[in-house]
C-alpha cells in the first residue's frame, strides 16, 4: 500500500520559514521499523563483539600451542646432540622424539595460517552485516525524516486542490496521498508571476518590458504592480 497519510499540515495561507514544516504524513509504521533495525544494529554489534573476542581467544591458544610445540623441538633437537655418548637405543629414541616434534611443529604452524585465514574471513562477514545493519538503519531514519516536509524557503503554504466525494475541495489532514502529488506550494509574496490571457486585438498594444496594472476580479480593492515578460 503505497498510499501515504497526511496527519499533520499548515492551513492555506498560513506565513511560513525557511526550514519549518509544513507537513507531517504519518510515521507509526516506520517508527516501529526503525526500533527493529535498532535492535538489528545492536545485535550485529554485539555478535561482531562477541566473534572477535573468541577469536582473540583462539589466536592466543594457537600461539600458545606453536610456543609449548616449539619449545619441545628444541629441547629435542639439544638432545639430539648428545645421541655421541649414548646408547643406541636411547640414540635411536631421541631420533623419534625429534621427528616427532618437529612433524607436530610442522602442523601446529600450519593449522595457525588456516586458523588465521578462516578468522580473517568470518572477520569480514561480520563486518559486513554490521555495515548492511547500519545502512538500513541509516535508510530507515532518513525515510522518517523525509516524512516530514520542511518549507525550502520563506513564503506563503499554499495548500493545492483535491477532488473528494464529488466535491472539490482543498487537502487537508487525513486524506491519503500518492508518492509524487503535489499538495501544497510554498510562494514568495515578494515576487510572482501572473499568466494572463490576452485578447488578440489588444496583442499589438503589448511590449515586452511594458508596464502593467494587474487586477483580480476575486479582489476588487486590490491592485499591483507588474511588467510584462
Amino acid at each position: 500500500d503505497w498510499m501515504m497519510v497526511i496527519q499533520e499540515m499548515v492551513k492555506s495561507g498560513s506565513r511560513v520559514k525557511k526550514g519549518e514544516a509544513v507537513a507531517e504524513f504519518d510515521r507509526q509504521y516506520m517508527l516501529q521499523r526503525l526500533d527493529d533495525y535498532k535492535a538489528s544494529v545492536t545485535q550485529a554489534e554485539a555478535s561482531f563483539r562477541t566473534l572477535r573476542a573468541n577469536m582473540d581467544v583462539t589466536h592466543k591458544g594457537y600461539e600458545q600451542s606453536v610456543r609449548t610445540i616449539k619449545g619441545d623441538l628444541d629441547k629435542a633437537r639439544l638432545d639430539l646432540k648428545t645421541i655421541p655418548v649414548q646408547s643406541a637405543i636411547t640414540s635411536e629414541i631421541l631420533r623419534l622424539a625429534a621427528e616427532e616434534a618437529e612433524a607436530r611443529h610442522k602442523e601446529v604452524v600450519g593449522e595457525a595460517r588456516y586458523v588465521a585465514v578462516i578468522e580473517k574471513s568470518q572477520m569480514r562477514n561480520a563486518e559486513i552485516e554490521l555495515q548492511q545493519a547500519r545502512t538500513e538503519l541509516k535508510r530507515v531514519e532518513g525515510n522518517i525524516d523525509k516524512m516530514v516536509v520542511k518549507s525550502p524557503i520563506d513564503g506563503i503554504a499554499v495548500v493545492q486542490p483535491i477532488i473528494r466525494g464529488s466535491e472539490f475541495t482543498t487537502i487537508e489532514a487525513g486524506d491519503q496521498l500518492w508518492p509524487g502529488q503535489l499538495f501544497m506550494k510554498v510562494v514568495d509574496p515578494d515576487s510572482m508571476i501572473v499568466n494572463a490571457r490576452v485578447n488578440q486585438v489588444d496583442v499589438e498594444k503589448m511590449r515586452i518590458g511594458a508596464r502593467a496594472r494587474i487586477r483580480f476580479d476575486a479582489y476588487p480593492g486590490l491592485e499591483l504592480p507588474g511588467r510584462v515578460y
